[in-house]
C-alpha cells in the first residue's frame, strides 16, 4: 500500500465551512426553523468519531440545539445528500445525512451496544449480530417528521428514531416507554436502546442529551389516523375500534400512574379557567373573524366561571400529552401507543409535568373529528365514534357534572389551539375547529 493511501484523510470541510456546505439542505428540513439567516446559526460541536467517515454536527440557533450526524462518502446515489466536497484530484465526496447511510446506522448500533444502552431488556443471544446484519439494508421512513426514523427489517424488526432537536436530560421517548415496560405493560413497542451525548452549554457546563432511541418495529402496523379515516371513507361503523381505543387509553393512564405516581401539586378549576380565557384571546388575535361569533366568547366565559366554582381538581399524573390518532398504531388486532416525546421545542420539564388525564381524552376526541372530515363523514358518525371511545374509557362509571365540565374545557382549549394553527398554516381548514367550538360550547351554560 502506498504512502498516499496510508495517509489518506477524508476531505471533511473545516468547522468554519461546514454550515455553508450544508446550508441549502438544512434550510429545507422540517425540523429546522424556517426563515433563519446563516448568521443566526453557529457550530456548537463538530465531533470527529473513531470511524473517520462519520462526524456529529451539533448546531445552535436561537438557544436550541440541532443534531445532524454526517457521513462523508464517495459515489453515493441514495437520499439524504446534504452537500458535497471535492478532493484535489476532482473526486466528489458527498456529505450525507447519516441516518440515510446504512453503515452509520450499523455504527450507531455498535456504539450503543458498547455503551450498555442497547439492549435495554433481555434479548436472545443472536439479537445483536442479527440486528447489525439487518442494519446494512436499513431505510429511512418517508413523510414529514420532526425527527428521522430508520427502519430495520430481518429477524428482529427495529425502528430507530434520531432526534433532531436536543434537550438536556433523558428524552421522554426513552424514559416513559422504558418505565411503562418495567410495569409489564405491552401497549408500547418494546424499547430496545438509546444513545447519549455529552455537550457543553454557553456557560461551559456539561449537559447530557439523548440523540436517538430504538424500539421494536410492529408487524404490519396501521397508523391510527389513517385507519379511522378509512373507516369514515367506507362508511363503516367506528364504534368497535373506538371503544377498544378508549379501553386502551384508560389502561395507558393506569400504567402511567403506576410508573410515575400522582402529581404533587394539584391543579384547580381557577387555573384551568384562566388558561381557557388566555387561549381564547390568543385565538382571536390569530383569527380576528372569531370575534364575529360572540356566542363563542360568551360560552367560554360561562364555562370558565363553572370551572372556577369547582375548586380543586382531581389529582394530576403523567399523561401522554400529545395524544391523538396519529400517535397510535393498530397491529395484530390491538392498539399500541408511540411518541411520548411531545413537542421537541417545549422545555423538558413542561413535557413531563403531571396533568389531568382529560387532556389526553380531549386530544383523541378532537382527532376523531379530523378523521371524520378527512373521510367525508357527518356529525352522526362522529358522535358514534366519540361516545364509543368514552364508553370504553370510563366503562360503567357515571361521570359527574364537574368531570364533564373539565373534559369539555380541555376539548375547547384544544379546538382553540387548532383554530390558531389552521389560521396560520391551513386557512381552508379553519372551519373544522370553528364548527367544533359551536357544537361544544352551548352545552356549557
Amino acid at each position: 500500500m502506498s504512502a498516499d493511501v496510508t495517509n489518506f484523510r477524508l476531505p471533511w470541510p473545516d468547522r468554519d465551512a461546514i454550515i455553508d456546505a450544508i446550508w441549502d439542505y438544512l434550510s429545507l428540513r422540517r425540523w429546522f426553523p424556517a426563515g433563519l439567516k446563516r448568521s443566526q446559526v453557529r457550530v456548537l460541536d463538530y465531533r470527529e468519531l473513531d470511524d473517520s467517515r462519520f462526524r456529529l454536527l451539533i448546531l445552535e440557533a436561537q438557544n436550541v440545539w440541532y443534531h445532524l450526524p454526517l457521513a462523508l462518502v464517495s459515489n453515493w446515489e441514495g437520499s439524504g445528500i446534504a452537500g458535497r466536497t471535492i478532493w484535489p484530484q476532482d473526486t466528489p465526496y458527498y456529505l450525507v445525512d447519516a441516518p440515510y447511510y446504512p453503515e452509520y446506522v450499523k455504527y450507531w448500533l455498535s456504539l450503543a451496544h458498547q455503551a450498555g444502552t442497547l439492549p435495554l431488556l433481555p434479548e436472545p443471544e443472536d439479537f445483536i449480530p442479527r440486528l447489525l446484519e439487518a442494519s446494512e439494508t436499513s431505510t429511512v421512513l418517508t413523510g414529514e417528521q420532526s425527527n428521522t426514523s430508520v427502519l430495520i427489517r430481518g429477524k428482529y424488526p427495529t425502528i430507530i428514531k434520531f432526534f433532531r432537536v436536543l434537550v438536556s436530560g433523558l428524552n421522554p421517548e426513552v424514559s416513559t416507554p422504558n418505565a411503562l415496560a418495567q410495569t409489564g405493560w405491552e401497549g408500547i413497542p418494546k424499547p430496545i436502546g438509546y444513545s447519549l451525548l455529552n455537550l457543553w452549554n454557553q456557560d461551559g457546563k456539561p449537559q447530557e442529551v439523548t440523540t436517538a432511541c430504538a424500539a421494536t418495529l410492529l408487524d404490519e402496523a396501521k397508523d391510527g389516523f389513517k385507519l379511522v379515516c378509512s373507516l369514515a371513507r367506507s362508511g363503516e361503523n367506528p364504534e368497535t375500534l373506538a371503544r377498544e381505543l378508549g379501553e386502551f387509553t384508560a389502561d395507558m393512564h393506569r400504567h402511567l400512574l403506576a410508573a410515575f405516581g400522582a402529581g404533587e401539586n394539584p391543579s384547580s378549576g381557577t387555573m384551568l379557567a384562566s388558561r381557557l380565557r388566555y387561549q381564547y384571546e390568543q385565538a382571536k388575535a390569530s383569527y380576528p373573524a372569531l370575534s364575529s361569533h360572540p356566542q363563542i366568547g360568551n360560552e367560554i366565559e360561562h364555562l370558565a366561571q363553572a370551572l372556577t366554582a369547582l375548586g380543586a381538581l382531581p389529582p394530576t399524573q403523567r399523561v401522554h400529552g400529545d395524544y391523538h390518532l396519529g400517535q397510535c398504531l393498530y397491529s395484530g388486532g390491538r392498539w399500541y401507543v408511540t411518541d411520548f416525546e411531545g413537542e421537541p421545542l417545549r422545555p423538558l420539564e413542561e413535557r413531563t409535568a403531571p396533568d389531568q388525564v382529560e387532556r389526553d381524552i380531549a386530544g383523541m376526541l378532537r382527532s376523531f373529528d379530523y378523521a371524520r372530515v378527512e373521510g367525508g363523514q357527518n356529525g352522526d358518525w362522529l358522535n358514534r365514534a366519540r361516545l364509543a371511545f368514552l364508553e370504553g374509557y370510563f366503562a360503567d362509571q357515571q361521570l359527574p357534572a364537574p368531570a364533564l365540565a373539565v373534559l369539555r374545557a380541555f376539548e375547547v382549549e384544544k379546538a382553540l389551539y387548532e383554530l390558531r394553527y389552521e389560521a396560520a398554516q391551513r386557512p381552508d381548514w379553519v372551519h373544522i375547529p370553528l364548527e367544533a367550538l359551536m357544537l361544544l360550547l352551548p352545552q356549557s351554560s
